[in-house]
């Protein structure tokens, strides 16, 4: 009587690992489908990540631009101070409100940037780690 009851805990055993090896295979069935997509989702990645390069190279140009502007406007205020200027007092206050609107853009552009910068590289890194650990 063992030898049946043990006989028969086997075969339900065999039934559980036909199980599990049918259920693997389907997991590994749907990975493998995962993973084509997420090669093929490269090339987005990939021309995401060289958008903001771009994006970043066209920031750094306004950030000069910005600079250059800055030094041109402090330049017309110290003009004006030593009485060299031919502006008024009023219109250098108005081109100094446009200023601070400008630098303002400027600052709040930077910050998405920064944000959205920070974004991607933490994503980058954190698949880096994952795809270089053994399995």
């Amino acid at each position: 009587m063992a030898s049946l009851a043990t006989h028969s805990a086997m075969h339900g055993e065999h039934k559980q690992w036909k199980s599990d090896n049918d259920m693997w295979r389907c997991d590994i069935n749907s990975w493998q489908d995962e993973f084509r997509q997420a090669i093929s989702d490269l090339t987005t990645v990939e021309s995401g990540l060289k958008e903001h390069e771009k994006a970043l190279q066209v920031h750094a140009a306004a950030i000069r631009l910005r600079e250059q502007d800055m030094v041109a406007h402090e330049h017309v205020l110290a003009k004006y101070e030593q009485g060299a200027g031919n502006g008024k007092l009023r219109s250098l206050a108005e081109a100094h409100k446009m200023e601070a609107v400008k630098h303002q853009q400027q600052r709040d552009a930077h910050e998405r940037i920064k944000q959205h910068h920070h974004a991607i590289l933490a994503h980058v890194h954190s698949l880096l780690a994952t795809v270089g650990k053994p399995l």
